[in-house]
């Protein structure tokens, strides 16, 4: 039962954690899309992202698709909120950084009794929850940009000529 140990210990700090997260993604030069942001807008999905972590560690589960709603709102909240794809990438980096970090430093202190296979449990929960929110991100901006590049090709072509033809038919 460490991971619930892991568990409880995150979600007692998670306002520190979510304020260091925060920072390190104002002051990162990389990171262009958070400069218009409040700071709720910034943090919005990222409690309930942590506390659905919290809740895999707890029971011991792998996060996958059914198991990682928030992460898949927070993917949808950046794309309505204008965050470029490398932008939401680099902050979920930093996210898990600082989550693993903070393992580490449970890890570090041996009054929990915290072992290495439930360090090394904990870690792999967070990196495959935030894989799984990176790896949605890619495929909704993969389909946006997809689908800017089929409204433009379009957009350009003529009605009603062979240019139109999408199935590259006998007047292609």
């Amino acid at each position: 039962m460490e991971s619930s140990t892991i568990a409880r210990k995150i979600r007692a700090n998670v306002n520190q954690l979510i304020q260091s997260w925060a920072g390190q993604v104002r002051a990162d030069p990389r990171i262009k899309s958070d400069a218009e942001l409040t700071q709720p807008d910034l943090i919005d999905h990222v409690p309930a992202i942590i506390d659905e972590i919290c809740q895999l560690l707890e029971q011991d589960e792998v996060p996958s698709i059914r198991n990682t709603v928030e992460a898949r709102a927070n993917v949808y909240t950046r794309v309505n909120q204008g965050y470029r794809a490398r932008d939401l990438v680099r902050e979920l980096s930093i996210l898990r950084i600082t989550l693993i970090d903070y393992v580490e430093e449970i890890h570090a202190d041996r009054w929990l009794g915290i072992g290495s296979a439930e360090r090394q449990g904990a870690s792999r929960t967070i990196n495959l929850y935030l894989d799984e929110e990176m790896r949605h991100a890619i495929a909704v901006y993969t389909d946006l940009s997809a689908a800017s590049a089929e409204g433009q090709s379009t957009a350009s072509r003529e009605p009603g000529t062979s240019r139109d033809r999408k199935d590259g038919g006998p007047d292609a």
